[in-house]
């Protein structure tokens, strides 16, 4: 592979939401994933108690000078989990995001509670390999297609109200009507199932900002259930242009089953440690995920980000270059893989872990 210098690496917008229960994972993860050549936009969640919002932002800026270049902070809004808002929040994040900055050529979301599995270096030298830029490609994670069809039955069949459209700062829930959504038996779009954690090229974000087809489509989102995970699909997947350049994983490592049980309608915690205290239980799933991000972390100063840092982001003064060279390449075989998948397929065969795998990276 041949390698281009850092002033011909593509750059990234990240754009960072914060949580109450996550707001102190931020300095760890901005510090991290920085990188002076990119553009950071960070939201905290007005439900957050306004001194904790401004002491966490005074204090990112004053643990490093350089944050006061290119990162910025979103004004706070209040987010419902599960309704339009969220959507609305990433639009605004996007907006700001181009208005911040011309240069960048891809947009990445992410919560407080994902911990970056690649330094950001390496993310841009991936991102600039494969002909993503030139080809204008994106990154869902999209679900099977047999769940498409019973994704929408319980979605978007049904209106559901955010009542964080109320303008009332102290409402943020999802209000089931128990009624049928008009749309969801004469529309004219093919309903996608997908997760809200994308990689987008700015082409695609520039036409979700200016479309008359997107703004469409965001109203006729406008009441349905957890549409972060779908409208942003649905527009890509409706539109040709963007249904050809799409890859179908977003390049996020998420734990949904350990031990054979399913951790329910939120991922397990990536951070826990085995009933002995001292084993991480995701450890070996993680370092050979070949992933961008690892998702969900609960603890700041959880013992594993050192190990990763180490051994495989290699942000740490002391990482083992071996290492983290082995998962630099090990994610470079698994994009290689899924950028040969068209955005109808199901990703996760480019994506499990085996020791095939991962004695193939170390070859």
């Amino acid at each position: 592979m041949s390698v281009r210098p850092n002033d011909k690496l593509v750059t990234i917008a990240y754009f960072i939401q914060i949580s109450e229960p996550t707001i102190t994972l931020l300095p760890r993860l901005l510090r991290v994933l920085y990188d002076p050549s990119n553009t950071y936009i960070v939201h905290f969640d007005k439900k957050i108690p306004e001194w904790q919002r401004t002491h966490a932002a005074s204090s990112l800026f004053n643990s490093d000078k350089r944050y006061e270049d290119n990162v910025h902070i979103l004004p706070s809004e209040s987010v419902t989990y599960r309704g339009i808002s969220m959507v609305l929040n990433s639009l605004n994040a996007m907006q700001a995001a181009a208005d911040h900055s011309a240069d960048w050529t891809y947009f990445i979301n992410i919560s407080g509670s994902d911990y970056p599995l690649l330094s950001p270096t390496n993310q841009r030298r991936l991102l600039s390999d494969f002909d993503f830029a030139e080809r204008k490609r994106s990154f869902f994670s999209i679900s099977p297609k047999d769940w498409w069809t019973e994704s929408k039955t319980y979605r978007y069949d049904r209106l559901f109200t955010d009542t964080s459209l109320s303008f009332n700062e102290s409402e943020h829930r999802i209000v089931d009507s128990y009624t049928d959504q008009p749309l969801s038996t004469v529309h004219n779009f093919t309903f996608v199932a997908a997760e809200a954690w994308m990689l987008l090229h700015r082409d695609f974000v520039d036409f979700l900002l200016k479309s008359p087809f997107s703004r469409r489509m965001l109203l006729a989102f406008a009441y349905a259930l957890e549409p972060e995970e779908h409208y942003f699909a649905v527009v890509a997947y409706n539109t040709p242009r963007f249904n050809d350049s799409t890859v179908p994983h977003a390049l996020r490592h998420v734990e949904w089953v350990h031990n054979g049980k399913h951790s329910g309608q939120h991922p397990y915690y990536v951070d826990a440690l085995d009933d002995d205290g001292k084993t991480w239980s995701f450890q070996h799933k993680i370092e050979n995920s070949g992933c961008f991000f690892t998702r969900k972390i609960r603890n700041k100063d959880a013992t594993i980000l050192e190990y990763l840092d180490k051994h495989v982001n290699g942000v740490h003064d002391k990482a083992v270059t071996n290492d983290v060279d082995r998962y630099f390449k090990l994610t470079r075989k698994k994009l290689e893989c899924v950028s040969q998948l068209t955005i109808a397929d199901y990703a996760d065969v480019c994506f499990h872990n085996d020791e095939v795998e991962e004695h193939d990276a170390e070859s």
